[in-house]
């Protein structure tokens, strides 16, 4: 019989050490949460710009700079937490190349990324040639 009441006993000295042990661990789950929505929105506005960037070339090598523009246009409205892209198109003439260079700066939300040294905000580049036919 005292076997059991000492199991018991035992038992009760850790109630509430579940609540402890995640209070302690929440901060740094939410830290790692908030870390990867903000990369993952890093990486999805450079996603957007190379795209643009595809598109807008993709235009231009058939002589259509009002597309390649709208479709500039189009990317810079689904941007999240950017600067306002920065844009060279360079047409080129028949049989050459078209380049579009996209430039713009993604600023991060939380602050995690400045703990770890990248800073507070990070350029991101986009390019794409076609051939002009």
């Amino acid at each position: 019989m005292g076997r059991i009441v000492k199991r018991v006993e035992r038992f009760h000295k850790q109630e509430g050490a579940a609540a402890v042990e995640f209070a302690l661990l929440l901060p740094v789950l939410l830290i790692i949460l908030l870390g990867i929505i903000d990369f993952g929105l890093y990486f999805y506005n450079d996603l957007q710009l190379t795209h643009a960037a595809r598109d807008a070339a993709r235009y231009l090598s058939v002589g259509n700079s009002t597309g390649a523009q709208q479709a500039l246009d189009d990317a810079k409205d689904r941007l999240v937490s950017t600067s306002t892209p920065a844009v060279t198109l360079t047409p080129g003439s028949q049989g050459q190349e078209a380049t579009v260079t996209v430039t713009a700066t993604y600023n991060f939300i939380t602050p995690l990324p400045a703990f770890v040294g990248i800073g507070s905000s990070v350029g991101i580049n986009a390019s794409a040639v076609m051939r002009r036919e």
